[in-house]
Protein backbone atom coordinates (compact mmCIF):
# COMPACT_ATOMS: atom_id res chain seq x y z
CA UNK A 1 0.00 0.00 0.00
CA UNK A 2 1.16 3.53 -0.74
CA UNK A 3 1.78 6.12 1.72
CA UNK A 4 -1.44 7.31 3.21
CA UNK A 5 -2.01 11.32 3.01
CA UNK A 6 -1.98 13.39 5.72
CA UNK A 7 -5.30 15.71 6.99
CA UNK A 8 -4.14 19.35 5.94
CA UNK A 9 -5.30 21.03 9.26
CA UNK A 10 -7.03 24.40 10.23
CA UNK A 11 -3.59 26.00 10.72
CA UNK A 12 -2.33 25.43 7.16
CA UNK A 13 -5.64 26.02 5.67
CA UNK A 14 -5.44 29.46 6.92
CA UNK A 15 -1.55 29.93 6.21
CA UNK A 16 -1.90 28.85 2.51
CA UNK A 17 -5.06 31.15 2.45
CA UNK A 18 -3.76 34.20 3.80
CA UNK A 19 -0.82 33.44 1.69
CA UNK A 20 -2.44 33.94 -2.23
CA UNK A 21 -4.60 37.10 -0.25
CA UNK A 22 -8.00 35.04 -0.67
CA UNK A 23 -7.06 34.92 -4.17
CA UNK A 24 -6.56 31.71 -6.91
CA UNK A 25 -2.68 32.85 -7.91
CA UNK A 26 -3.43 31.06 -11.36
CA UNK A 27 -6.18 33.31 -12.68
CA UNK A 28 -7.22 35.59 -9.80
CA UNK A 29 -10.70 34.13 -8.47
CA UNK A 30 -11.53 34.45 -5.22
CA UNK A 31 -11.50 31.58 -2.90
CA UNK A 32 -14.26 32.01 -0.24
CA UNK A 33 -17.85 33.02 -1.47
CA UNK A 34 -20.64 34.40 0.67
CA UNK A 35 -23.36 32.32 1.46
CA UNK A 36 -26.02 33.45 3.22
CA UNK A 37 -23.81 34.65 6.51
CA UNK A 38 -21.35 31.97 5.94
CA UNK A 39 -18.03 31.96 3.73
CA UNK A 40 -18.05 28.65 2.06
CA UNK A 41 -14.29 27.66 0.73
CA UNK A 42 -14.48 26.86 -2.70
CA UNK A 43 -11.00 26.46 -3.71
CA UNK A 44 -8.57 23.15 -3.16
CA UNK A 45 -5.11 22.66 -1.73
CA UNK A 46 -2.87 21.24 -4.31
CA UNK A 47 0.21 19.03 -4.04
CA UNK A 48 2.92 20.92 -6.39
CA UNK A 49 5.00 17.72 -6.55
CA UNK A 50 2.19 15.12 -6.57
CA UNK A 51 1.22 13.30 -3.04
CA UNK A 52 1.86 9.90 -4.73
CA UNK A 53 3.25 10.49 -8.15
CA UNK A 54 2.27 7.74 -11.28
CA UNK A 55 4.76 6.35 -12.99
CA UNK A 56 4.46 8.73 -15.81
CA UNK A 57 4.46 11.40 -13.30
CA UNK A 58 7.81 10.16 -11.95
CA UNK A 59 9.21 10.16 -15.09
CA UNK A 60 8.40 13.41 -16.49
CA UNK A 61 9.79 15.32 -13.35
CA UNK A 62 12.65 13.18 -12.49
CA UNK A 63 15.02 16.02 -13.52
CA UNK A 64 12.61 19.09 -11.94
CA UNK A 65 14.24 20.44 -8.63
CA UNK A 66 11.76 19.92 -5.51
CA UNK A 67 10.32 22.25 -3.09
CA UNK A 68 11.19 20.59 -0.67
CA UNK A 69 11.78 17.53 0.61
CA UNK A 70 8.77 16.78 2.28
CA UNK A 71 5.70 16.37 0.11
CA UNK A 72 2.73 17.45 2.71
CA UNK A 73 4.63 20.64 3.60
CA UNK A 74 3.33 23.69 2.96
CA UNK A 75 6.56 24.24 1.25
CA UNK A 76 4.73 22.14 -1.55
CA UNK A 77 1.28 23.07 -0.84
CA UNK A 78 -0.69 25.87 -2.36
CA UNK A 79 -3.89 26.83 -2.47
CA UNK A 80 -6.01 26.83 -5.67
CA UNK A 81 -9.22 27.39 -7.09
CA UNK A 82 -11.31 23.95 -8.02
CA UNK A 83 -11.02 24.92 -12.10
CA UNK A 84 -7.01 25.88 -12.21
CA UNK A 85 -6.51 23.11 -9.69
CA UNK A 86 -7.73 20.49 -12.29
CA UNK A 87 -6.12 21.81 -15.19
CA UNK A 88 -2.71 21.30 -13.21
CA UNK A 89 -2.99 17.74 -12.21
CA UNK A 90 -4.73 16.53 -15.57
CA UNK A 91 -2.85 16.50 -17.50
CA UNK A 92 0.82 16.89 -15.46
CA UNK A 93 2.91 18.86 -17.05
CA UNK A 94 6.92 20.47 -17.03
CA UNK A 95 5.53 23.51 -17.72
CA UNK A 96 2.68 23.63 -14.96
CA UNK A 97 4.66 22.22 -12.52
CA UNK A 98 7.31 24.99 -13.66
CA UNK A 99 4.88 27.76 -13.21
CA UNK A 100 3.46 26.29 -10.28
CA UNK A 101 6.69 26.23 -8.66
CA UNK A 102 8.03 29.34 -9.73
CA UNK A 103 4.21 31.22 -8.18
CA UNK A 104 4.99 29.51 -5.14
CA UNK A 105 8.96 30.76 -4.51
CA UNK A 106 7.70 34.48 -5.17
CA UNK A 107 4.63 33.75 -2.75
CA UNK A 108 6.85 32.64 0.26
CA UNK A 109 9.28 35.21 -0.92
CA UNK A 110 6.91 37.80 -0.52
CA UNK A 111 5.59 36.50 3.22
CA UNK A 112 8.74 36.36 4.93
CA UNK A 113 9.90 39.77 3.30
CA UNK A 114 6.09 41.12 4.88
CA UNK A 115 7.39 39.12 7.86
CA UNK A 116 10.53 40.96 8.36
CA UNK A 117 8.65 44.04 7.96
CA UNK A 118 8.32 43.73 11.78
CA UNK A 119 11.47 43.57 12.89
CA UNK A 120 12.85 46.57 11.27
CA UNK A 121 11.65 49.67 12.62
CA UNK A 122 11.06 53.13 12.04
CA UNK A 123 11.43 55.77 14.28
CA UNK A 124 7.45 57.58 15.05
CA UNK A 125 8.71 60.70 14.43
CA UNK A 126 8.61 60.34 10.60
CA UNK A 127 4.39 60.25 10.92
CA UNK A 128 4.80 64.06 11.86
CA UNK A 129 6.12 64.32 8.23
CA UNK A 130 3.84 62.05 6.61
CA UNK A 131 1.11 64.09 8.29
CA UNK A 132 2.47 67.46 7.29
CA UNK A 133 3.00 65.86 3.64
CA UNK A 134 -1.26 65.31 3.94
CA UNK A 135 -1.04 69.38 3.72
CA UNK A 136 1.67 70.41 2.00
CA UNK A 137 1.49 72.58 -0.89
CA UNK A 138 5.31 72.96 -2.51
CA UNK A 139 5.78 76.62 -3.73
CA UNK A 140 7.16 77.16 -7.45
CA UNK A 141 10.50 78.22 -6.22
CA UNK A 142 10.76 75.28 -3.88
CA UNK A 143 10.65 73.22 -6.70
CA UNK A 144 13.70 71.12 -7.57
CA UNK A 145 15.52 71.72 -11.15
CA UNK A 146 16.31 68.57 -13.09
CA UNK A 147 19.44 69.50 -13.09
CA UNK A 148 19.28 68.15 -9.54
CA UNK A 149 18.08 65.06 -9.43
CA UNK A 150 19.63 61.97 -8.85
CA UNK A 151 16.51 59.58 -10.19
CA UNK A 152 18.10 59.35 -13.55
CA UNK A 153 21.13 57.84 -12.74
CA UNK A 154 19.27 55.87 -10.35
CA UNK A 155 15.90 53.76 -12.45
CA UNK A 156 17.76 51.30 -14.35
CA UNK A 157 15.93 50.92 -17.87
CA UNK A 158 13.97 47.29 -16.81
CA UNK A 159 11.63 49.62 -14.54
CA UNK A 160 10.58 51.86 -17.88
CA UNK A 161 9.58 54.54 -17.97
CA UNK A 162 6.31 55.46 -16.60
CA UNK A 163 8.03 54.60 -13.38
CA UNK A 164 11.01 56.75 -13.56
CA UNK A 165 8.60 59.93 -14.51
CA UNK A 166 6.32 59.01 -11.79
CA UNK A 167 9.68 59.00 -9.43
CA UNK A 168 10.85 62.53 -11.14
CA UNK A 169 7.37 63.84 -10.50
CA UNK A 170 7.33 63.55 -6.74
CA UNK A 171 11.11 64.35 -6.32
CA UNK A 172 10.69 67.86 -8.84
CA UNK A 173 7.41 69.02 -6.44
CA UNK A 174 7.94 67.56 -2.74
CA UNK A 175 12.24 66.83 -2.52
CA UNK A 176 13.07 70.31 -0.79
CA UNK A 177 9.63 70.58 1.02
CA UNK A 178 10.29 67.39 2.79
CA UNK A 179 14.21 68.60 3.39
CA UNK A 180 12.79 71.55 5.16
CA UNK A 181 10.40 69.30 7.32
CA UNK A 182 13.28 66.71 8.47
CA UNK A 183 15.69 69.99 9.36
CA UNK A 184 12.51 71.52 10.96
CA UNK A 185 12.10 67.89 13.18
CA UNK A 186 16.08 67.74 13.68
CA UNK A 187 15.70 71.31 15.90
CA UNK A 188 13.20 69.88 17.66
CA UNK A 189 14.55 66.39 18.14
CA UNK A 190 18.43 66.43 17.00
CA UNK A 191 19.87 63.62 14.91
CA UNK A 192 16.23 62.43 13.82
CA UNK A 193 16.32 62.51 10.61
CA UNK A 194 19.85 60.89 10.35
CA UNK A 195 18.26 58.10 12.25
CA UNK A 196 15.55 57.60 9.92
CA UNK A 197 17.21 57.60 6.86
CA UNK A 198 19.96 54.90 8.24
CA UNK A 199 16.61 52.74 9.11
CA UNK A 200 15.60 53.32 5.67
CA UNK A 201 18.62 52.54 4.22
CA UNK A 202 19.24 49.42 6.11
CA UNK A 203 15.60 47.65 4.81
CA UNK A 204 16.30 49.19 1.69
CA UNK A 205 19.13 46.65 1.39
CA UNK A 206 17.32 43.90 3.50
CA UNK A 207 14.94 44.10 0.02
CA UNK A 208 17.86 44.57 -2.03
CA UNK A 209 19.25 41.14 -0.67
CA UNK A 210 16.07 39.53 -2.26
CA UNK A 211 17.03 40.49 -6.04
CA UNK A 212 13.83 41.74 -5.94
CA UNK A 213 13.25 44.56 -9.28
CA UNK A 214 13.03 48.58 -8.17
CA UNK A 215 9.51 48.49 -8.70
CA UNK A 216 8.84 45.69 -6.10
CA UNK A 217 11.62 47.38 -3.80
CA UNK A 218 9.43 50.59 -4.26
CA UNK A 219 6.22 49.00 -3.23
CA UNK A 220 7.88 46.91 0.05
CA UNK A 221 9.04 50.66 0.95
CA UNK A 222 5.57 52.56 0.74
CA UNK A 223 3.78 49.09 2.80
CA UNK A 224 6.72 49.06 5.18
CA UNK A 225 6.15 52.75 6.24
CA UNK A 226 2.48 52.61 6.07
CA UNK A 227 2.82 49.26 8.17
CA UNK A 228 4.89 51.19 10.95
CA UNK A 229 3.27 54.00 10.68
CA UNK A 230 -0.36 52.93 10.99
CA UNK A 231 -0.68 55.53 7.91
CA UNK A 232 -3.60 54.81 5.51
CA UNK A 233 -2.13 57.74 2.80
CA UNK A 234 -0.77 55.64 -0.12
CA UNK A 235 0.43 58.81 -1.83
CA UNK A 236 2.03 59.85 1.34
CA UNK A 237 4.26 57.17 1.93
CA UNK A 238 4.72 56.73 -2.10
CA UNK A 239 6.18 60.79 -1.75
CA UNK A 240 8.53 59.48 1.41
CA UNK A 241 10.05 56.77 -0.60
CA UNK A 242 10.43 58.94 -4.03
CA UNK A 243 12.39 61.59 -1.26
CA UNK A 244 14.64 58.84 0.17
CA UNK A 245 15.49 57.82 -3.59
CA UNK A 246 16.79 61.03 -4.47
CA UNK A 247 17.66 61.24 -0.89
CA UNK A 248 20.55 58.60 -1.51
CA UNK A 249 18.26 55.97 0.52
CA UNK A 250 16.96 54.02 -1.83
CA UNK A 251 18.61 52.60 -4.87
CA UNK A 252 22.11 53.73 -3.70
Amino acid sequence: MGEERRNINNNTHIVLYDEVSGLCPKCSKPLMVQNGKRKIKIYEVAHIYPFSPRKGEKELLKNEPLLCDDVDSEDNLIALCRDCHKLFDNPRTIEGYREICAIKKQLRQAAQIKNRQYNFKIEEDIKEIIDKLSTLEPREDSQLSYNAMRVDDKINSESGPVFKIKIKAQVTYFYTEIKKLFQQLDQRIPNTSEIIFNEVKTYYLTLKRENLSQSEIYDHLINWIKTNTKETNNVAAEVLVCFFIQNCEVYS
